[in-house]
Formats: C-alpha cells, structure tokens, sequence
C-alpha cells in the first residue's frame, strides 16, 4: 500500500495578517453558465479555479461553447443559449450547483445530454429539480430521483410555470430561471422562504426581463443578454473559516478583503455578533450588482445562541463552522431547522455531530437540531471521519487550531472543489496546519 497524505492541526500562536480569500464558488459557476447565454463575449476576472468550477466550464466546452483563458480573465464566447449535443456524458463530478443549473438550462435547450456526478453527488436528490421542470413540459428522465439525469430533445413546446418554493433552495429556484430562458412568456416563483438570489442580481445586470416584487420573481421571455466584464468576489463560505479561527484564537486580528456580502449569504455574521463576535465591516462597494467589502475580525470570547429555523437559509453552508463556534462558547447553543443539512456533500448534522463528539464536545442530537455545550478548553485528539465532505474537513481543522491535542482528518483532496490553497492560506497567517502522512 503507497503512502499518501492528509492534514493535521494543531493548537496554533496569534492569527494575523491581511488577505484575499478564493473567489466565490456559487458566483463562479453561475459566470460560465450565465455568460454562455450572452449573445457575445464575456469576460470574467478573478473567475474560482476549483474543480466544481472547472467540471462546470468542462462541460461547457462539451456543449461546443468556445472558453479561452487569458492571464487574467476568461472569455467565454456567449451564443444565446445555442448549444450542441454532447458527444460524452457531462460529469460536474461534485457540484451540485453545476447540475441543478445545467440541468435546468438544458432541459428547454432542444438538445440531448445525460448528467452524471461523482459518488457523493449521485447520493443527492434530484427530484427538487426534476419535478418543476417537468411542469414546463420537458422531456427528462432519472434514476429513482437520482442521478444519472437525461434530457431528451423531442422538440416538445415548452411552457412558463407559476411555481411555488416550499423550500429555500437557490438551486431549485435557479434551475426554473435558467429553464425559463428559453420559453416564451412569464415564469413566475413565489418562495416561501427566501434564498441567496446571485442568479437573479447577474441576470438582471447582464439585462434579463426579470423582476422581484416581495415574494414573487418573474422571468418573462424572450431574453437577450449582452456582455460585460464580470468580476467575482470573495466567497463568504471561504472567509467563514478564517472569520472563527480568528475569534477563537487569543490575540489575533486578520482583515479579509473584497468579500461578498450578499444578504443571503451572510447569516454567519449576525449570528457570530450576537455571540460577542468583534466583526467589522468596511469598504463597502459593488461588483456586478453584488455587494462587496473588507472583513475585520479580532480575537473574541463567545457566548452561546439560539438560532431558529428561520434563519438557516441564510447559513446553510456555514452550519459546519459555526457548530465549531459554538464548541468553543460559553454556555449552551441551540440550533434548529436543520434538515437541509442532511443532503450536502455528506449528512453534515450526523457527520459534524459525532466528529465533535469524538473530540470531546458535549452536544444532544436530535432529528432537526443540536444542542452544544460550550467551553473554552476542549480536548480533541481524534481522527475525523469526514465522509469526503469539504465543509467537514475544514471546519474539524479549524477546531485543531484551539483544541488542547491535534485534528487529523482522514482524507484532504476534496478541500479543492471549493478552497484550493486552504492550507498555504492559513499557514500565512500562522495556523499550524501541515501534512501528515498516512500509512
């Protein structure tokens, strides 16, 4: 058996420096798809070169849009949303934003394709999806709700949809958009419970017919998108990470510039202040319709919350992190609403749960909500089983930079698909996060 590699950290000095953290994920993604749609080119600076991104721009370029990659910007050759028959499977390997996107786009777009993912992504549902889509008349076919995902070109007429979203799902919300791009007349969504709208902001800037009135967002088509520079931000899920080791850690003080502040996404904040979190934010400014500015955190003695259902929307990818806030607060936080978490990467409230356990942590776990006892001082000392999951693995590591022994966790490559330079970030600022060999 070949020897291989993971990471370990340890209990790490004072945090400090002034950084850039990787560009936005879900931004990122929706740049290639969106921009493919353009009539012309586009280009996109500071565009994420993780492999979620690159899976998506892959098949983009299997769709026979033309992408070119300069110094320092990608172009991507927009046709209006003209594309071709794939002449292999389109593998977004783990993204699930890439295929519920596609998926959407490409169910109206009268070609033929069959969408698949790794093994991770094949366990998600798709039906949240599929089931929308097939109100517009398409055809699209699956595995029991699952992947692989087929789309048909029967050259059916396809029709606008009134939809209402139970769930706060950016995907789900997303996919009927971009399915909506190439029917003619009004898609209406009415959410329930709202979500992150990055879709809806680069629609609308690149010039679509949409409109948000409340609750309610219309599409109506046609749509004719004309080019223009985008440049993505920093992505909050990233800077969520350095955001607690920084208020965890004594004496520490880190600035993280350019980052997206998107009111959907940015629930970890309001949450992290009212646990006593020192958070400022400054230098406020506009990217391409999103909001855009400089994070300060300093060093911080948390207190527990409680955060209700209400909330979870706002935070669903930063639950990971802030349960490990949470360890390391005084007193007893509450978290409810959770079922979302089940069907990430990995069930995260099950994966997170005995991870924290396993490194000392006091907590009760019930279907939807955990209860965590907090204190400063917590052991750790264990091997995290991730279940392949990115957020899991990061968060784990950041709980070894407190814990009084270090974290290993089991495995390290799937950090790329949203943090590339995890490690060599965090060693800049003086966490002790270095490879360990596996034997």
């Amino acid at each position: 058996m070949k020897n291989s590699f993971t990471l370990k950290s340890s209990k790490s000095k004072p945090l400090n420096g002034n950084l850039l953290v990787p560009s936005d994920k879900s931004i990122s993604i929706r740049s290639l798809i969106i921009s493919s749609l353009c009539i012309g080119n586009t280009r996109i600076f500071n565009l994420l070169e993780s492999e979620d991104v690159i899976n998506t721009l892959k098949v983009l370029k299997q769709l026979k849009i033309k992408v070119e990659k300069n110094k320092e910007f990608y172009e991507i050759h927009g046709q209006g949303g003209l594309y071709s028959d794939p002449q292999l499977s389109l593998n977004f390997g783990n993204s699930g934003t890439g295929i519920r996107l596609m998926a959407g786009l490409l169910s109206t777009s009268q070609i033929n394709a069959t969408l698949v993912g790794d093994k991770s992504l094949s366990s998600r549902p798709m039906l949240r999806v599929i089931e929308p889509l097939k109100k517009m008349n398409v055809s699209i076919s699956h595995e029991n709700g699952f992947l692989p995902i087929k789309i048909l070109n029967k050259r059916k007429k396809h029709v606008p949809i009134n939809h209402t979203l139970k769930i706060g799902s950016a995907q789900v919300k997303s996919s009927i958009l971009l399915a909506a791009f190439n029917v003619k007349g009004a898609t209406k969504i009415l959410e329930k419970i709202p979500s992150r709208n990055h879709t809806e902001i680069m629609l609308k800037y690149l010039g679509a017919n949409l409109n948000t009135k409340k609750n309610v967002i219309t599409l109506t088509s046609p749509n004719f998108l004309k080019p223009k520079d985008l440049r993505i931000p920093g992505d909050f899920s990233s800077a969520a990470f350095i955001i607690v080791a920084v208020l965890l850690s004594k004496n520490s003080y880190v600035k993280i510039r350019n980052v997206g502040l998107n009111f959907f996404r940015t629930g970890l904040v309001d949450v992290l202040k009212r646990m006593n979190a020192k958070i400022n934010i400054g230098n406020k400014k506009e990217f391409n319709g999103e909001l855009v500015g400089d994070i300060d955190v300093a060093s911080s003695n948390l207190i527990a919350t409680t955060v209700k259902k209400e909330l979870s929307p706002r935070l669903i990818d930063e639950y990971p992190i802030l349960f490990v806030a949470a360890a390391y607060a005084e007193g007893v936080s509450k978290f409810h609403g959770l079922s979302e978490l089940k069907i990430k990467e990995s069930n995260r409230l099950i994966t997170m749960a005995k991870a924290l356990s396993d490194a000392g942590v006091k907590l009760k776990l019930e279907e939807n909500s955990i209860e965590i006892s907090g204190k400063k001082l917590q052991e750790g000392g264990n091997y995290v089983q991730t279940d392949s999951d990115h957020r899991i693995a990061m968060s784990m590591l950041i709980f070894g930079l407190i814990s009084e022994k270090p974290i290993i966790i089991d495995e390290m490559t799937m950090i790329k698909t949203s943090f590339p330079n995890f490690k060599e970030t965090f060693q800049k600022i003086g966490a002790r996060i270095e490879e360990f060999q596996k034997f």
